[in-house]
């Protein structure tokens, strides 16, 4: 059939890419939304479409773990960017980080929020959006990401940047951090991170191309902060860059 043979055609086609050319194209169908996660029918409603099956669901056991170090390295998955390691020339720039509005302890989520299953993450995206950098006269540069996790207030919080840093590595640092608060949150709740969906809000076109490959680094001393968010964005199940068009 004609639609048979046009997705073999296309498969044919991506058998000759290479994996980074895998890896971007990847990427460039989850930013543009063509690729999207098979769900079972009970995974996203259960609480609707498990009672009328009328069946019991079976216990879903939390995967087997092992004691991890304070700062556990990214769990390997296919296709993996390795990211560099950091030395003195790559460290981050940040100075310290402020929480603004921390949740009141012990604060629960919304009553209407389903808990996920054990081992899983929320259902619903955890959505991250960042601020570009602020340098006001007189004072030290910062900037500030924002943490929408689902059924929770938002939480923002600001980074301060020793020196003076560019937007670009502020951007990167900025997501880094973020995502890395994203990670050890899923890691406190046992939450596999392969289940789990996020999107992150940037205010820069131009600084998502480069971390979906769109385009190069344009500053080659970032590749190898561009290489640790990379790596990050890749030990979730599913994840996307929204362009919000303001830089």
């Amino acid at each position: 059939m004609p639609e048979t043979n046009t997705v073999e055609t296309i498969v044919d086609l991506i058998r000759t890419l290479t994996p980074a050319q895998r890896r971007v194209l990847a990427r460039r169908l989850r930013v543009s939304g063509l690729l999207q996660l098979d769900d079972l029918a009970t995974d996203r409603r259960r609480m609707v479409v498990a009672p009328a099956l009328g069946v019991a669901r079976p216990p879903v056991a939390s995967p087997q773990r092992t004691p991890m170090p304070t700062d556990p390295p990214a769990r390997p998955r296919a296709p993996l960017r390795m990211a560099a390691p950091r030395d003195a020339a790559n460290q981050p720039a940040v100075s310290g980080h402020v929480v603004l509005g921390p949740p009141a302890p012990g604060a629960a989520p919304a009553p209407h929020i389903v808990a996920p299953l054990p081992g899983q993450a929320p259902e619903t995206p955890i959505v991250i959006t960042l601020r570009g950098l602020v340098t006001p006269t007189g004072e030290m540069a910062s900037a500030e990401y924002t943490l929408q996790w689902p059924g929770y207030a938002p939480q923002a919080v600001q980074m301060r940047f020793g020196g003076q840093p560019t937007p670009d590595q502020v951007l990167y640092d900025t997501l880094e951090k973020a995502l890395r608060a994203v990670l050890a949150r899923l890691r406190d709740g046992d939450a596999d991170p392969a289940t789990a969906r996020l999107e992150v809000y940037c205010p820069s076109d131009r600084f998502i191309d480069e971390v979906i490959d769109e385009a190069p680094v344009a500053d080659a001393r970032l590749q190898t902060r561009h290489d640790r968010v990379a790596a990050l964005l890749d030990t979730f199940g599913d994840w996307r860059l929204v362009r919000t068009g303001e830089g």
